[in-house]
């Protein structure tokens, strides 16, 4: 086809091969990591070799659309073979398997934008296939930094997990989420490789308490996301608890940052998709307009059951922020959704001029309590003393957000 002359003919084929690409860039989910990176270069190569192509003279025409022909069979083999046979005709949230949609969009369940699968792509299992334990050269000490090491290891064969079996989600290839016992203190961590399957981390807990990691990770076998979970060894094992029927409240306050909550109901039940909204307000009573890019969003969500088990990973909605000058705000909308009903202690990780802060907020999913008539308009402040009693995850597995029941920690 790149053989014809005709000029109209030309400008119609190109602008249809950049049509094209344009489609295909959208619908490239089986192309991952570096092969992504690879993918998005050549098809780039590709418009621009078409561009010349209708605009050039014979010979260099002649030498563009060969290129043209080589970038095009450069890009298909980036693609796995039954990639190729059929175009998607269904969407889906990579966090949320069981989700269907026949156009592009978000994620009502976490808000993360949505990604086109080839109904030949193999079933992908719902389980997870890797473990976690905690390499501490002792136990935690209140205000004092500790230096650990997370290992990641295959279920089924225990060889250690290195980078490369993993993909990247929201700029990283490792989250871990760190919360101790009270669900009260929490940490989110990016461990740098040190050691065959082994990765470094550190933090300074504020309490004496046990603390749990949870590692998301989307592993490249199933390219689907997992949770590790591990406990830390501390000096007071299991001495706090968590309160009992902790009041419901949706007002956090830190340094003369307000932070607030509001969702499109005021009951959240269990299973129920529900639109939220965080708004941050300024120390001078005006919104914050200065909210800035955390690992390509303008905050990220986190919230614990009070089983010390179940943990929901949310993100606002929208597309990935590439701009790390980009700056949003006042308001913040994300989705809340469990498939279990109880309390749950929710942080919000946002970055003003530079600095994180982590507001806690307490939310009842399921029917409100009896005798309680609206969220509390409590303040909660940073590093508040918490008492009552603590669950232990019946059985082997404690669930871990909506993928499934996830492994407890090897010890």
């Amino acid at each position: 086809m790149l053989s014809m002359s005709s000029s109209s003919k030309k400008r119609q084929l190109s602008a249809s091969v950049a049509q094209h690409v344009a489609r295909l860039r959208e619908q490239s989910i089986m192309v991952f990591g570096s092969r992504r990176d690879q993918l998005d270069e050549k098809l780039r190569q590709l418009v621009q070799s078409c561009e010349k192509w209708e605009s050039a003279s014979r010979d260099a025409a002649r030498a563009a659309a060969a290129r043209a022909k080589k970038l095009w069979a450069d890009a298909k083999l980036l693609y796995p073979r039954e990639a190729l046979e059929l175009l998607p005709p269904l969407w889906s949230c990579p966090m949320h398997q069981e989700l269907m949609e026949t156009g592009a969009g978000n994620c009502p369940v976490c808000g993360m934008p949505l990604e086109p699968i080839y109904v030949t792509q193999p079933q992908l299992t719902e389980g997870p296939i890797i473990g976690a334990e905690i390499i501490a050269g002792g136990p935690l000490e209140v205000g004092k930094r500790a230096d650990l090491r997370i290992r990641l290891f295959f279920l089924d064969n225990s060889q250690p997990v290195v980078l490369s079996d993993l993909e990247e989600t929201h700029t990283r290839k490792i989250h871990l989420l760190i919360s101790d016992i009270t669900e009260t203190d929490y940490h989110h961590e990016h461990p740098e490789p040190a050691g065959d399957g082994e990765y470094a981390f550190g933090f300074t807990p504020r309490r004496p308490d046990t603390y749990r990691v949870w590692a998301d990770l989307q592993p490249v076998r199933t390219h689907v996301q997992q949770y590790s979970v591990a406990d830390i060894p501390s000096n007071t094992p299991r001495r706090a608890r968590l309160i009992e029927n902790e009041a419901e409240n949706r007002h956090a306050e830190i340094d003369g940052y307000k932070f607030d909550l509001s969702f499109e109901k005021d009951v959240i039940r269990e299973r129920e998709t529900v639109a939220g909204k965080l708004r941050v307000t300024a120390p001078n009573g005006r919104p914050c307009d200065k909210l800035g890019v955390v690992m390509g969003a303008f905050g990220h969500f986190v919230a614990f059951g009070d089983d010390f088990a179940t943990v929901l990973h949310l993100h606002p909605t929208g597309p990935l922020i590439t701009d790390s000058e980009a700056r949003s705000g006042p308001d913040l909308p994300f989705y809340f959704r469990s498939k279990k009903a109880g309390l749950f202690r929710l942080f919000a990780q946002i970055r003003i001029e530079g600095r994180d802060f982590f507001p806690r907020f307490v939310l009842h999913a399921g029917l409100r309590p009896a005798g309680d008539a609206g969220p509390s308009e409590r303040t909660s402040r940073v590093g508040q003393e918490a008492s009552g009693r603590l669950g232990e995850p019946e059985g082997e597995y404690g669930e871990a957000d909506d993928r499934g029941w996830q492994p407890r920690a090897r010890r």
